[in-house]
């Protein structure tokens, strides 16, 4: 599988995987999931504390979700999600 070829519930199941949650509130087009407390305890204020997951089925934001994961946690967590999906 590709680096960048994942689906919204290979997606989903992976973050579940890591401990991300979802705390969407609003009823739009994404839903937020938030990272573990050992994950967002380490976030720099300026960063956002959630990863967008568009509600639909088809995917085409993998490389930007890749670059949210490398933000919160760096390669280590980018590698772990490849290897969950």
């Amino acid at each position: 599988m590709g680096e960048t070829n994942f689906n919204k519930r290979q997606c989903v199941r992976a973050l579940r995987k890591l401990g991300f949650y979802e705390n969407s509130r609003r009823g739009g087009i994404h839903d937020k999931w938030f990272p573990p407390q050992e994950i967002a305890s380490t976030l720099q204020p300026q960063q956002p504390h959630f990863i967008m997951v568009p509600r639909h089925n088809e995917l085409h934001v993998q490389r930007e979700i890749l670059k949210e994961l490398e933000a919160m946690g760096g390669r280590e967590l980018v590698e772990k999600f490849k290897g969950y999906l």
